[in-house]
This record gives structure tokens, C-alpha cells and sequence, in this order.
């Protein structure tokens, strides 16, 4: 059997796509584009010798996969990618990766998945779908690791409003919600990873290939539990921005307390 081999590191927070495209003469399809894929003429120009088993996919979020990589091509790649435009995270690159294997069994027949014996087509579409759920897969737990962090950040969150020490420590308060909304904010974008390409819909066999890997790498389960834990979020910073609307509510009454009992004094003063 023959081995196809599929590398994704997360690279940045987002990457160019459109300008990508546009270096490598790649037409683009209008709307959202999830990913641009690099063949093996323009592969074979970077790394100067015959890439004809090779591909690099790049995808919007900041994840690349590489398709028939060494490690060390890898690198020749990401320094060829930051002379372009491409500034690179080696933080997210070291942190944040994996790999997946597949065995070509025939022209025609692949085996998807590590100790299976079960076969599937191979078609045109079947690497790009394997290359893109491994990225899918990289992304998410990028998100899974940042919201474990936030959520850690968040309980002192509810300590302080426990003992109410809000007052007393504003600015590690401000810190942990302003943590808080930079996650939310940035985890918008990055929530249209699971969809699945129009181009992956198209026919049985690419549908198959991708509910075959998605389930394997459980990204419908992993992203359930990912919602459940961000509503988990929204009812903490929920419960702070409640606590000082109250607050504000209470020091409003008694301003206005103050007031009314100033009033009758001010009237005597004037007689």
C-alpha cells in the first residue's frame, strides 16, 4: 500500500488568502473561500526539484496542511511563505499541530483511517478533504486550549463577585473581562470552520469522505462541547455585567435619596 501523508501546523491567527491567491495565479470562486490549494508546478519552483506527489493547502483561520511533506520541505516552505507576506507564529507552529496518514490501496481505493481494513473511493476531491479536516481538527483544539484559559480566568471572575472584592481589585477585573471579549470576538470567525464545503457536497463519495474523517476526529462532538462551555462563558460575564448594572442602579437611588433630602433643607435655607 502506498502511503499519502498529511502534515497541518497553525501558523498565524488568519492568512491572506486573496493575496496568496493572487501571488500564485490561483482563481479564486467569489464568497467565502475556506482554503487555497497550491499544486505541484508551483511546489516544484520553490523547493527547485520534481514535486509531483505534493500539495500545501492554506486556509483562512491560519492553518496550512502539507500533503507529502518531509520536514525539513516544511520548512523550506514557511521560510519561502514569510519572505512573501506571511507573518508566522512559532508559539502556534510548535503548539499547535498534527498528522494523519492514509494508504492508497489501488487507483481507485483508500483506507482513511489507521487500523481499519475498511476502504473507500479514491477520488479528486478525497486528499482535499482529508487535508482540510485535519485543519479542522488543529483549529479546534486551538479553541478548545484558548477557551479552557479564559473559562480558568473567568472563575476568579465569579470568586471576586463571591466575596466581593470587584471594588477592591477593578483592574484585574477589567483584565479577565476584556480576556474574556477578545475570545468571544475572535472565536467568531473561527466558528465557520465545521462547515462543510460546498465542493465536499457535491457527490456521495465526497460527502462519505468527509463524515468518515469528521467523525474520526469527532468535530461534531468536540464543537457541541465547545458551545455548551462558551454558554458556560456568556452566563459569567452575564452575571458581572448584571452585578454592576445593579450596581449602578443602587448608586443611582441613592443619589437620588440624597437629593430629596437636600431639597427641604435648600427651601429653609432660602426663607
Amino acid at each position: 500500500m502506498k502511503k499519502i501523508t498529511f502534515f497541518t501546523y497553525k501558523v498565524t491567527s488568519k492568512l491572506p488568502i486573496i493575496k496568496i491567491s493572487s501571488f500564485f495565479n490561483i482563481k479564486q470562486d467569489t464568497g467565502w473561500k475556506e482554503y487555497v490549494k497550491i499544486d505541484a508546478s508551483e511546489i516544484e519552483n520553490i523547493l527547485k526539484y520534481n514535486s509531483s506527489e505534493k500539495a500545501v493547502f492554506l486556509y483562512k483561520y491560519g492553518c496550512i496542511t502539507f500533503l507529502n511533506f518531509s520536514q525539513n520541505e516544511i520548512y523550506i516552505f514557511l521560510e519561502y511563505l514569510k519572505k512573501l507576506f506571511v507573518e508566522l507564529d512559532n508559539k502556534l507552529l510548535s503548539k499547535f499541530n498534527d498528522t494523519h496518514t492514509i494508504y492508497l490501496v489501488s487507483e481507485d481505493k483508500v483506507v482513511l483511517l489507521k487500523d481499519s481494513e475498511e476502504q473507500f473511493p479514491y477520488h479528486n476531491k478525497t486528499n482535499d478533504i482529508v487535508a482540510s479536516v485535519l485543519a479542522k481538527s488543529t483549529e479546534l483544539y486551538k479553541i478548545e486550549t484558548e477557551l479552557s484559559d479564559v473559562l480558568d480566568s473567568s472563575c476568579k471572575l465569579i470568586s471576586y463577585l463571591n466575596k466581593g472584592y470587584l471594588k477592591a481589585n477593578t483592574k484585574k477585573v477589567i483584565s479577565i473581562i476584556a480576556k474574556c471579549i477578545r475570545f468571544k470576538y475572535r472565536s467568531i470567525e473561527s466558528i465557520r470552520i465545521l462547515d462543510k464545503p460546498l465542493e465536499f457536497n457535491r457527490t456521495i463519495e465526497a460527502r462519505q469522505t468527509f463524515d468518515v474523517m469528521s467523525e474520526y476526529f469527532e468535530l461534531n462532538d468536540r464543537y457541541r462541547v465547545l458551545s455548551d462551555r462558551m454558554n458556560i462563558l456568556d452566563s459569567i460575564t452575564g452575571e458581572y455585567f448584571s452585578y454592576r448594572s445593579k450596581q449602578a442602579e443602587r448608586r443611582l437611588l441613592l443619589f437620588e435619596i440624597l437629593l430629596l433630602s437636600i431639597f427641604p433643607l435648600l427651601q429653609i435655607i432660602s426663607k
